[in-house]
């Protein structure tokens, strides 16, 4: 007797399966440039000339690393796929390596060289990877090996000989002269070694390897680097820093110690001996282009790329959006002129575009248009994303749906676009505008075909799993064509108050599993050694979003609420430690203390002055703050020696200070606030406002909340 199984036809057996896989058409936006849905549904067909004619643009830089940096738009509606785009140039197999900045935040009231430097030191030290390599990893091991070859080369006989110590009587056959052709060998194997380009896809750790094969340890092939460092470079202030920069990264490499390096990049270079003491300014311009150098002499080309420009800019919707963009292009503007060799890529939508651009200085226009010549493309000067056509969203339906039905066995004798038909997808095609309202369309004929779903869905059902849903869900089947509303956001919410079969009014958005993904994200850019005191400044601009949110969401902790919040303060002649983020607390009817929170992650000798930094932000007049809260890893929060004197002086002063330790959770959720903010603004249709987060703040982030605000009596 047969099962019941064994009868099914092959369409039943499919839709069976496409049921217990669930809907591949779910996720079909990509979150952020590091979105891991990107690489799971990539069609490398989709928008290939585009990917082509940025990929050129960042050549020219690979090729003529002094190039004047220019500015490259690339226009699309929202969801037309530009952040895919961006996702493949960083993540996907096209094209050789780049060091790629992908800014989360946009500090308007910082300086923009000064907020451009630290994106760069973030995305240098942090642990997010580009083409599934750390950016410090592929630098330090390109300048390694090149650094250490050169070093080989300019050795005497005698000095090669003294790289291979010999053992027992060995060492009397030295001193004969002999065994002088096997260190002759062993260095020259060596230097041929590291003169071979790496082979792909690229590994870390490959130079370490090579002095272990030929019997070099790490520590004398890092003595042997800084010496040559030292013979090549000059000794006045560029020198220096390069020189810093160049050996913290071989010790990177060959120790895998990475603290010296970050130590330098947020601390070391503002206490170099300088003749004359530089500005704030100065030194970031210094810091900058001695960065910049190291890049262009190993040939890898800096991209800095602005995605989902309108949430960028427009995150703080208080605020005077025009002078927030005019702030933004200037900044830009004024990058391009001291700093040459970067490609500034904008991915915006046109609307925004238009709606900024044309109102701002001429001079300004006229750089954001300047036009770039590329071998084998022409001359371009804004990239247009547009809908793909119909063969092309075949194939995105094809790739969404292949990873479910390629486990059927006789999956070759099924439609590779089971359970549409062509003529669905050709209507989807010709009527939507966007790839995003394509893949939502998808979805909507998906679930109604495999689940059955009724014209209006299953509302209860969705709002439990926290998805969105259509109203009503469009017949695409038929000749009706999709309603101007595309999708709100239904979820769980409290019903306590209403009366029986009566809605709640304000449905609130489930935003649970996103934080969670942001969180995981961030805390994997943190975790190396030196990537949480790198990512200084990020972290103190999240904390900013985190306490505006707090205010403008309606936070209260105990009986303090938040009257007033200013992101970023700036201050004082020290980039790194030079800023705080200020609350005005209140409690009932009393006056608001004037709370200045500020990250304290100097270590070492950077330690007191940090500190002291921090603590001269007490001193300034008329007073801007009435109470400093500092931030401090769990790890190291004992003062002792100068930092120690320096806060018992405070005291003696009468100031008013506290430390908070935080764990690295704590500091990650910092760093996830402001892309978790940009990924939850970019899921909602256009137009509608963000939901209150009040809840999640405290539930999520209930000690960080406690440690930035007053003490709560019990």
């Amino acid at each position: 007797m047969s099962t019941a199984a064994a009868v099914h036809t092959l369409p039943e057996r499919a839709l069976e399966l496409l049921r217990r896989t669930g809907n591949p058409f779910r996720n079909y936006f990509a979150r952020n440039p590091d979105d891991e849905v990107c690489a799971l549904y990539h069609v490398p067909e989709l928008f290939v000339r585009e990917r082509e004619q940025l990929l050129s643009v960042v050549d020219l830089y690979r090729y003529a690393p002094t190039t004047h940096s220019e500015v490259v738009p690339v226009l699309g509606s929202k969801g037309s796929g530009k952040t895919h785009l961006l996702h493949s140039i960083k993540h996907g197999p096209d094209g050789a390596w780049q060091l790629l900045v992908t800014p989360g935040t946009y500090q308007r009231d910082t300086d923009f060289l000064e907020y451009l430097l630290f994106q760069l030191i973030d995305t240098l030290l942090g642990g997010g990877k580009q083409k599934n390599t750390r950016p410090l990893e592929y630098i330090g091991e390109q300048l390694v090996r090149r650094l250490l070859c050169d070093a080989l080369k300019g050795l005497s006989p005698q000095q090669r000989l003294d790289l291979f110590p010999a053992p027992g009587l060995g060492r009397w056959a030295r001193r004969l002269g002999l065994g002088g052709s096997q260190a002759q060998e062993r260095t020259q194997w060596l230097t041929e070694s590291l003169t071979r380009p790496c082979p792909l896809p690229f590994q870390a750790g490959s130079v370490v390897r090579a002095c272990g094969e030929a019997g070099i340890e790490p520590a004398k092939a890092l003595d042997l680097v800084c010496a040559h460092i030292s013979r090549i470079e000059k000794h006045d202030t560029a020198g220096l820093m390069r020189r810093h920069i160049l050996e913290g990264l071989a010790r990177a490499v060959l120790l895998h110690d990475e603290s010296e390096l970050a130590s330098f990049l947020t601390y070391g270079f503002a206490e170099l001996d300088f003749h004359v003491r530089p500005t704030r300014q100065d030194l970031v311009l210094a810091l900058f282009k001695a960065i910049m150098q190291v890049l262009q002499e190993l040939n890898v080309p800096v991209v800095v790329a602005f995605d989902q420009l309108e949430d960028l800019l427009l995150a703080r919707r208080s605020d005077d959006s025009h002078r927030t963009a005019e702030s933004f292009f200037a900044g830009i503007v004024q990058a391009m002129h001291q700093i040459d060799g970067i490609s500034f890529l904008i991915f915006a939508e046109r609307g925004l575009w238009n709606r900024f651009v044309p109102s701002l200085d001429g001079y300004i226009r006229d750089r954001l248009n300047n036009p770039i010549h590329l071998p084998n493309h022409g001359t371009i000067k804004t990239l247009r994303l547009e809908a793909p056509p119909l063969d092309l969203v075949r194939r995105i339906v094809e790739a969404r749906l292949r990873p479910a039905l390629e486990k059927l066995s006789d999956c070759a004798d099924l439609s590779p676009i089971f359970p549409f038909t062509e003529e669905q997808i050709a209507l989807v095609a010709r009527t939507e505008p966007t790839l995003r309202d394509m893949l939502q369309q998808f979805r909507h004929l998906f679930d109604r075909i495999v689940y059955g779903a009724s014209e209006t869905g299953d509302a209860n059902s969705q709002r439990k799993q926290g998805e969105e849903t259509s109203l009503p869900t469009p017949r695409i089947g038929d000749t009706n064509l999709p309603p101007e509303v595309k999708s709100v956001i239904v979820v769980e919410t409290p019903t306590a108050g209403l009366q029986q079969g009566e809605e709640s009014p304000l449905p609130t958005l489930r935003v649970g599993d996103l934080w969670d993904q942001e969180l995981r994200t961030a805390r994997r850019k943190l975790e190396p050694e030196g990537a949480l005191t790198g990512a200084t400044r990020e972290l103190q601009s999240g904390l900013g979003t985190f306490l505006q949110l707090g205010f403008e969401h309606g936070v209260k902790v105990g009986p303090w609420r938040l009257h007033h919040v200013v992101p970023e303060w700036t201050f004082g002649e020290h980039p790194t430690y030079g800023v705080l983020t200020i609350a005005h607390w209140v409690c009932k009817d009393g006056q608001p203390w004037k709370v200045g929170i500020g990250l304290f992650l100097g270590r070492g000798p950077a330690k007191p002055r940090d500190l002291s930094t921090k603590l001269a932000a007490l001193e300034v007049e008329p007073s801007v703050i009435d109470h400093l809260i500092l931030l401090r890893p769990e790890d190291d929060l004992t003062l002792s020696g100068k930092s120690k004197a320096l806060w018992q002086e405070a005291e003696r002063r009468g100031r008013h200070a506290r430390l908070e330790p935080v764990s690295l959770d704590g500091f990650a959720a910092l760093s996830a606030l402001p892309r978790f903010v940009a990924s939850l603004t970019e899921s909602l249709p256009e137009g509608q406002p963000l939901p209150n987060l009040a809840d999640l703040l405290q539930e999520k982030c209930e000690k960080l909340l406690e440690q930035v605000c007053m003490p709560v009596q019990g």
